[in-house]
């Protein structure tokens, strides 16, 4: 196993529309013709944090390429976390970093996508991302900034044990 001795870090936005009592995620399937992850589950709005922009200056840059999202409606993005974690890539082993945004958007927004990553996009509601989760068609470090939005806005949603479970890999303290 070889280190990687400088974290990648990257943004994600977890893009979602109030829909009656229940809330619409808005997903992207990522484009089988990219290298990392091709056909996986991404969240709306994701990417890596190049050097020479500011962590806000790529939001604006990956949800308009993403999604084609304009800087007025990425305003509204709001900061939430950022969350460490680490991980395996075959022989390596790797340590990154996640800026999560959160942004809550009308429900008869179009996305399309401008940089060609993305095939499609899924509006989901909270329910049926149990569907997208046991297929296993989910980019794995989505899970982190869905994970952080069910504990901010849902936490009634989850036993408290399995709360508890979430807080704990993601760092917080109780």
């Amino acid at each position: 196993l070889q280190f990687f001795g400088f974290p990648a870090y990257g943004v994600h936005c977890n893009v979602w529309t109030n829909f009656g009592n229940s809330i619409i995620m808005h997903l992207a399937k990522r484009s089988k013709k990219i290298k990392k992850f091709p056909n996986l589950v991404d969240n709306l709005i994701a990417g890596g944090q190049p050097s020479g922009i500011s962590i806000k200056n790529n939001l604006f840059k990956e949800a308009y390429e993403e999604a084609g999202l304009k800087k007025k409606i990425i305003r509204n993005a709001k900061m939430k976390n950022t969350v460490s974690y680490h991980h395996n890539e075959k022989t390596t082993f790797n340590s990154s970093v996640i800026f999560i945004y959160d942004l809550e958007v009308e429900k008869n927004i179009a996305f399309k996508n401008i940089d060609g990553e993305v095939d499609s996009f899924i509006s989901e509601e909270i329910n049926g991302l149990y569907s997208i989760l046991e297929k296993e068609i989910l980019k794995p470090n989505c899970i982190i900034p869905i994970a952080d939005f069910f504990l901010r806005k849902l936490g009634d949603y989850f036993p408290r044990n399995g709360i508890l479970e979430i807080k704990k890999l993601l760092g917080y303290s109780e």
